[in-house]
């Protein structure tokens, strides 16, 4: 399971995936607003799986509010 973390040291607290530095804003700009699918994030963002694309989208649908 994908881990999506917060650390005011990194990336100035913004979530990112644990162990890769991507910030979750970042993956989900792609999807929504360049209109990339989960593959071609994969493909985009090499240290990503799939998985990870999908977990950081789930977590940006629910806390898009807050970010």
């Amino acid at each position: 399971m994908t881990e999506i973390v917060r650390n005011p040291d990194h990336s100035d607290g913004a979530p990112t995936i644990a162990g890769t530095g991507i910030r979750v804003r970042n993956v989900a700009s792609a999807y929504e607003h360049s209109g990339y699918s989960p593959d071609e994030i994969v493909e985009f963002y090499p240290p990503l799986s799939l998985s990870d694309v999908h977990s950081a989208l789930a977590y940006y649908s629910v806390y898009k509010q807050e970010l």
